[in-house]
């Protein structure tokens, strides 16, 4: 019985956060760097309007650090997103975002695609 919990639990946390997303439209291209905290992400991926961060099981939404998109200039800009367990889903697509979390020895996670597109990416802009 306890097995059965246990499987239902991994299904649950590998499931696409959205139902109705089809694997053909996720793409998988993006890095994970940095720090290694316990809320560090275990993927992310997008189905080219949303990005899924996808968390460690057991992470409860008041462990989650914010979340700040990358801007051209280099300096971290908010950005709407929502936490579905075990996801952040992002309503934009970026190039390159930060997780910060703490003081002065801030943990920091940094989540960046990999084919080379920019932060503006998604948005028409160049």
């Amino acid at each position: 019985m306890l097995a059965l919990k246990v499987q239902a639990q991994a299904a649950d946390a590998a499931a696409p956060a959205a139902s109705g997303l089809s694997l053909d439209q996720l793409h998988f291209r993006y890095a994970i760097t940095g720090d290694s905290p316990p809320w560090k992400p275990v993927r992310a991926f997008d189905d080219g309007q949303h990005v899924y961060i996808q968390f460690p099981a057991g992470i409860a939404q008041g462990e989650l650090p914010p979340l700040f998109v990358v801007g051209p200039d280099g300096k971290g800009e908010l950005v709407n997103y929502r936490f579905h367990a075990p996801y952040d889903i992002v309503d934009r697509l970026f190039g390159a975002a930060e997780l910060r979390l703490g003081g002065d020895k801030a943990a920091v996670v940094r989540i960046e695609r990999t084919d080379g597109v920019a932060a503006g990416a998604g948005h028409g802009h160049d």
